[in-house]
């Protein structure tokens, strides 16, 4: 599929893995795809229960995908490739994942990408939530736990959070998950909870 029909496809997470699947398309296998982090992750993982037009890779862009990307309609304004007619942003934060991240290749509507493992990304939100008060990513790490559950490495997600100091988010998140083992919570609820911030308390 090429990038004109991609672009006509309906926005939510089958377009968005599309978008993924072509750009890391464009890298040879010398040139070593880059990998999908951030919101984009989240709206492919857990089926749009969040939603992006943003799409953040971990990796470097050479020459050669440059052009193909200046070609395609995208322009460049720093580490940004942004597609102004079709509202689409691409942006490579950084060279590659940190040294503890892994990448993990994954099918999603039919589309082959390489995506941050679930525990990093959880990892990631719960850092956000702990650290600098955001409560869309308290939220997003909640629906991505919930959603992703069966797929989850609970021993690594333990560890990775412990490495990285966001214990005391994990077991919010825990607490919070196991107050609503029955049922799901309702989106006043699940945002009063991510607003509170995991000090103060997750049920």
């Amino acid at each position: 599929m090429n990038i004109a029909d991609l672009l006509t496809l309906p926005d939510g997470p089958r377009k968005t893995a599309a978008l993924v699947a072509w750009v890391q398309g464009l890298f040879s296998a010398e040139e070593r795809a880059p990998v999908l982090v951030g919101g984009a992750a989240v709206e492919i993982l857990t089926g749009g229960a969040y939603t992006t037009t943003d799409l953040d890779f971990a990796g470097s862009v050479p020459a050669s995908v440059k052009r193909v990307l200046q070609k395609s309609g995208f322009d460049r304004s720093g580490r940004h490739w942004i597609h102004e007619a079709a509202q689409v942003f691409l942006e490579f934060p950084s060279e590659a994942l940190e040294y503890r991240e892994q990448a993990v290749q994954i099918n999603a509507y039919g589309f082959d990408i390489l995506v941050v493992s679930i525990e990093d990304l959880l990892v990631d939100r719960l850092g956000a939530w702990q650290y600098w008060k955001s409560g869309v990513d308290g939220a997003n790490a909640f629906i991505l736990y919930r959603k992703c559950r069966s797929d989850i490495d609970f021993d690594r997600l333990t560890r990775r959070a412990g490495e990285a100091g966001f214990e005391t988010a994990l077991g919010a998140l825990e607490e919070f998950d196991r107050a609503w083992s029955t049922s799901e919570p309702g989106p006043e609820d699940l945002e009063d909870w991510a607003n509170r911030g995991p000090t103060e308390g997750s049920s």
